[in-house]
């Protein structure tokens, strides 16, 4: 077994320090058809790699994420991710 590294959850973050906004251009939102489901891309700091988060106005499938490269999110979404 491999040694068990104790780590602070993300939820615990340093006194004194403030989430601050800030630009951010890695972010793509599609809206499918005229259907309250949107989902949004983000690409991630790796190459060829996307988060893809969904949100539907009936809360079946807010949250759902997946991982997906660009040839991925095209055969799954049918969108062609341009850099």
């Amino acid at each position: 077994m491999g040694k068990i590294i104790k780590m602070d959850p993300p939820t615990q973050h340093k006194a004194g320090c403030d989430w601050i906004k800030i630009k951010c251009k890695n972010v793509q939102m599609f809206q499918y058809g005229d259907l309250p489901e949107l989902i949004y891309i983000i690409k991630t700091g790796f190459e060829d790699t996307y988060i893809v988060v969904n949100e539907d106005a009936y809360n079946l499938h807010t949250g759902k994420t997946m991982v997906l490269s660009k040839e991925g999110i095209q055969k799954t979404f049918n969108i062609k991710l341009e850099e």
